[in-house]
Formats: C-alpha cells, sequence, structure tokens
C-alpha cells in the first residue's frame, strides 16, 4: 500500500478517501474504524479544509489572467497592463441651433452673447422628461435682425456636476474620484488652481501619448477603480505636471442616464441666456450615441486588440479596434484596406459603420472620427476614407406545408409564427457587414418554429429604392446600385433579370426592363410599357446591368411631375446565400415577407394525398 499522502485530487470525496487511506497505513490507527462517526467527522473537516483551500487556490489564479478573471475590478487591473482604460458610460449628444430675439428687449444689448457650457434644455421621449446640458461654452454676436445665432451647440443628457479636492502631497499616489458611477468621463473638464482663492485655473487634457510629455505636460490620467468609479491623477514629475501641495482640482463632468433618451428630437429651453428668455430651438442631429457602461466582457475582447494595435492605425483591424474604443455609435464596422477594394486603391483604407440610431453616419460624426479619434494615429502614408453603409433588401416568397393533425394553430396561426420565426432571423443574423444569409439556416428555423410544419420552400429577391428627380428639377438622373450578389440568368435573352415598380414618363405608365448587348455578358436597361401582352420599349437605354458584378447603372430617364416619388429596383440573385462585402449590408424587408401555407396532402392523407400534392416553383 502507499505510504504517502495523494495530493493531486480536489474533489471532496477523493480527498476524504485519500487520507482515509493514507491513515490506514499508518501503525498508530491500525485497530480505528475509519468508518466511525468521531473519525468520519474528523475526515470530513480535514477534507472540507484542504478543498475550500484548493478552490480558494484556483479561483484566486483565474482572477491573475485576463481570459479567466470573473469579478471585474481584477478584468480591468488587467487590462491596465495592457494600457486600456474601459470606456465609461456615455450620454446621447444632440446638435442644436438656438436663436436668441432681443428685438424687443428694452435696455442696454451686448455686442458679444455668451453662451455658459451647462446651460440647461429638456425633451420627452416615450413620456418620460430628460435634460440636456449645453457641452462647451460659445458666443454669438448680435446681427443686423437684432438675433444672436449660436450654430452647431452640442447638447448631452445628463446633469452637470463640479468637485473639488485639494492636493495633499503627503498622501502617496493621491486619487481623485467622481462621484457618480454614471459618469460620463468624455465630459470632464479637469482644472487646477493654486488655491481657493486663485482666479486663475490650469486646464489639464488626458494623457494619451508619451510623445511631447515631459515634467511640464499638464496631463491628467484615468482609470476605473475595484469599486466601479473612475478616478483621476496625476503626473510624478517626470510623466506630467505634479501638483502642488494644497492646490484645488477641480473636476466638472456630466453624469447621465446612458441610452434612454437616444433619438430625442424635440428640445426647449430650462435657462434663460444672458438674462433673456425669446429663445427658439432647432434640431440640427437627434440625440445618438448613449450606451451603457463597457461590460466585462467587452474589455476582455476589446484590450487585446487595443494592445496589439498600439494605439496606432496601420492595418485595417487597427482602424476598426481603435473606433470602437472611442466612438459608441456603432452597431456594426467594417474595416478593408484599398488594395481589397473594388477597384483597388493603394494607400487607402476604407471604413463603414451601421450606426445604432440611424442608418448612416451624419457628417459632424465622420469628423469627429477622422479629425480628432483618428487623429495622431494613422500613418502618413494611409489615408482613412469614411463610407456609408450599403443596404441590399430582401423580398422573401415563403411557403410551408403543414399537417394539421399536429397541432392546434390554424393556419394563419402559424403564418404568424413563421413571420416572426423569419424576423427573429433578419434582427440576430442579418444588418452587419458579417450578416451572411444563410438558405439553409433559415429553412431549418422555419421547419423547428412548430412540430406541424413539415418543410418550407423560401425564395429570395434582392432589392433597392431610388428617388429620381423629375421633370421640374430639371436635374438629371444617375445612379449605381451595387447588390450584394450576382444576377440570376435563366440562359433566354428575353427574360427580363431587372424589374420594377411602375414610374410615368410622358403620361404613360412605364417599368425597367432589360435586353442583352451582342457580345457582352452585360445587359442594356430599357424602359418599356404594357400593351396587351406586348412590351413596347418607350426608352431604349436607360443604363447598364454588370450581371456578374451584381451592379445596376441607371440614367437617361426624367419622371413626370406627377410619377411616384420613389421606384423599386428588383433582381434575383444568382445564388440562394447571400454575402455581402465591405460597406454591404443584407436586411430582410419585413413589409415584404409574403408567407403562403398550405395543408400537406401527404401527411394528411397518405399515399392517396399523392395526387393533390403540389410542389413550389424555384422562380416566380
Amino acid at each position: 500500500m502507499a505510504t504517502n499522502l495523494n495530493v493531486t485530487e480536489l474533489d471532496f470525496d477523493q480527498i476524504k478517501k485519500n487520507l482515509k487511506n493514507y491513515l490506514k497505513t499508518q501503525s498508530q490507527f491500525n485497530d480505528y474504524d475509519f468508518e466511525g462517526s468521531g473519525l468520519s467527522t474528523l475526515l470530513d473537516v480535514l477534507a472540507y479544509n484542504t478543498h475550500y483551500n484548493a478552490m480558494a487556490a484556483h479561483f484566486a489564479l483565474n482572477e491573475a489572467f485576463l481570459d479567466s478573471a470573473q469579478i471585474r475590478g481584477n478584468v480591468v487591473t488587467r487590462a491596465k497592463l495592457l494600457g486600456y482604460t474601459p470606456r465609461s458610460v456615455l450620454a446621447p449628444r444632440a446638435t442644436i441651433k438656438i436663436t436668441v430675439d432681443v428685438s424687443n428687449e428694452n435696455g442696454t444689448i451686448p455686442t458679444v452673447l455668451s453662451l455658459p457650457r451647462g446651460t440647461k434644455f429638456k425633451t420627452q421621449v416615450s413620456g418620460v422628461e430628460y435634460r440636456y446640458v449645453v457641452l462647451e461654452e460659445q458666443s454669438a454676436i448680435l446681427n443686423n435682425d437684432n438675433k444672436f445665432i449660436f450654430d452647431n451647440v452640442t447638447i448631452v443628457e445628463g446633469t452637470r456636476k463640479t468637485l473639488k479636492y485639494r492636493v495633499d502631497n503627503d498622501i502617496e499616489s493621491q486619487k481623485f474620484q467622481l462621484s457618480d458611477d454614471d459618469a460620463d468621463t468624455s465630459t470632464l473638464k479637469v482644472l487646477i488652481q493654486a488655491n481657493e482663492l486663485s482666479s486663475g485655473f490650469d486646464n489639464y487634457t488626458q494623457f494619451e501619448s508619451l510623445l511631447n510629455v515631459d515634467s511640464s505636460s499638464r496631463v491628467y490620467y484615468i482609470q476605473e477603480n475595484s469599486n466601479e468609479y473612475f478616478e483621476v491623477y496625476f503626473g510624478d514629475g517626470v510623466t506630467g505636471k505634479k501638483p502642488q501641495n494644497n492646490n484645488i482640482v477641480t473636476l466638472d463632468y456630466v453624469f447621465t442616464k446612458g441610452d434612454e433618451s437616444n433619438g430625442a428630437n424635440v428640445f426647449t429651453k430650462l435657462d434663460n441666456i444672458g438674462g433673456f428668455s425669446n429663445i427658439s430651438v432647432e434640431t440640427l442631429s437627434k440625440a445618438n450615441g448613449g450606451t451603457e457602461k463597457e461590460t466585462t466582457e467587452s474589455i476582455r475582447f476589446n484590450a487585446p486588440l487595443s494592445f496589439t494595435s498600439q494605439n496606432r492605425a496601420v492595418t485595417s483591424d487597427d482602424y476598426r479596434a481603435i473606433i470602437k474604443k472611442e466612438f459608441t455609435n456603432i452597431n456594426s464596422i467594417s474595416t478593408w484596406g484599398g488594395e481589397d477594394n473594388d477597384p483597388p486603391d493603394y494607400g487607402a483604407v476604407y471604413i463603414s459603420i451601421k450606426p445604432i440610431v440611424n442608418e448612416k453616419l451624419t457628417e459632424a460624426e465622420k469628423i469627429e472620427i477622422k479629425n480628432t479619434i483618428l487623429k495622431g494615429k494613422s500613418v502618413v502614408s494611409i489615408t482613412p476614407y469614411i463610407v456609408d453603409p450599403n443596404y441590399t433588401y430582401l423580398e422573401i416568397d415563403c411557403f410551408f406545408k403543414y399537417n394539421p393533425n399536429l397541432t392546434d394553430r390554424t393556419a394563419v396561426e402559424l403564418q404568424a409564427v413563421v413571420r416572426d420565426t423569419i424576423s427573429d432571423y433578419n434582427f440576430n443574423e442579418l444588418n452587419k457587414f458579417d450578416g451572411v444569409f444563410r438558405h439553409s439556416q433559415l429553412l431549418r428555423a422555419i421547419d423547428s418554429a412548430d412540430p406541424a410544419i413539415q418543410n418550407s420552400t423560401i425564395r429570395p429577391y434582392m432589392f433597392k429604392t431610388i428617388t429620381p428627380n423629375k421633370q421640374s428639377a430639371n436635374k438629371p438622373n444617375n445612379f449605381e446600385l451595387n447588390f450584394a450578389s450576382s444576377f440570376y440568368q435563366s440562359g433566354s435573352s428575353d427574360n427580363f433579370i431587372l424589374n420594377s415598380t411602375e414610374f410615368l414618363i410622358n403620361g404613360e405608365t412605364v417599368y425597367f426592363g432589360d435586353v442583352p448587348i451582342v457580345n457582352s455578358t452585360n445587359r442594356k436597361v430599357i424602359a418599356y410599357k404594357k400593351v396587351g401582352e406586348n412590351n413596347i420599349t418607350v426608352i431604349n437605354d436607360c443604363g447598364i446591368i454588370d450581371v456578374i458584378k451584381g451592379k445596376v447603372i441607371l440614367n437617361n430617364f426624367t419622371p413626370d411631375n406627377a410619377s411616384s416619388d420613389t421606384i423599386r429596383i428588383t433582381v434575383t440573385p444568382n445564388s440562394l446565400d447571400i454575402a455581402p462585402k465591405r460597406d454591404q449590408l443584407v436586411a430582410i424587408d419585413p413589409v415584404r415577407v409574403n408567407i403562403t401555407p398550405s395543408v400537406d396532402t401527404i401527411s394528411l392523407s397518405g399515399s392517396s394525398g399523392i395526387i393533390d400534392y403540389t410542389t413550389t416553383s424555384r422562380l416566380r
């Protein structure tokens, strides 16, 4: 028998068994009953103690690594070693234009009016009132209409707060904590004055890079502490200026409710400006970008990516990591190098972002990304371009057969179940840059939606909508439509690849179609009218279809003023799977989901139902 204690086991039962076996080998315990209550209890205590110590060591070891740590404070600490600071909660931001009318005011009117930081406004979202404040102080000059106009004013949701701390150099590594866990650190201003009687302030900026930082640099550092509050600290007199004893540190920031008021677009004033109350507010861009504090899993994912890029944008993945870290209004992001562009554009990197609130970024957001977030990080030889997402919408024809003996639902109720399944698939799998429409995956989801559904068939069609200029606009129409798939050709030159909704040309109802081009895989777009069973060409050249690249170029047409405002262009994809590339996104239009249920006669009647069993054609 073994005379050494086995220490490799961690489970309680095995630990107790090992202890028992070990003691049995000792001569002092030859006549002991190890199953007796006394010794058994002592062995339980020893086994429990060993088990607890093993688990504590196991957990402690796990907390030492970013991938396995579960306590947020430990994840944050490991991320800090990689130079990564978690993102705070971010307040929604809106851009407004403020007009102060002083034409009816008495007394002395100033020539310059100041709009202070923190000036309050209010809005309502879903019946709930939210407060917004001006982020940066602005000034306006009185114009000839006796009005002060503050243009492009950024306001953020939340409440402004100011904290003051006294510097005590007797405290080693003194930190200055923001007292709200929902503080938006992007709104933070850090000011230092010599003492409480001093009227002068030094403005400190957040540390970004060691470049040009020395003992006189007015920079501050920020981190999240173990209590999940953000705290500010300063340099040591070598890397950043060290505040002197009894200096006063002022922390001015906004704490917010996060994403609750995203989408707000009507704002009214709460405060007078310069004592004037005749104030009108025009919304230039509605509130967006509000988001909750970065999650532990997000920190775990982003910290290594940020460390890999070293806060320098060289590869397309570097651009993605930097933008995701510092810009919040992102639902999905795609980046690719110029060498992968169509056509190739060497020395460039392309960025496409699907925002959370709108379909595309505002011009102000694009400028913020290029001139603020990427400034100083891009390599000189690489030019970043921000392009809007290119949406390809899908129209779905869905047919399914069901066995009514296997369900209490009616055909209409089953139809609703299938519609919800398609909607869930669209929400979970599509509407993102890596969202591939997988035909079999959607079929599997529909077949599993209810036990009564025996099989299903799906016909996807791609479409885009254009808004052409009409005759009164006196402007040409030029559209380049890039779809997420090449187009299906039946092999017959007489069959249209492209179809459209109707529009008017010279008082006649016409449609887009196409005809072949001799010795080319491309096809020519035409406009035609229907006369009985015949299609009569009205315009014989409205553009080109590149079948292989999935591109439609439209021109040489101008609808009548009475024509519909939009025209829908529909094509059949060459594959039942549709994979977007670069800036492309695929989404199912819920309005254009056509569902047709039918009874499975074979499941209902057996072999006698074969006669009435019908199948669905591949195309319309």
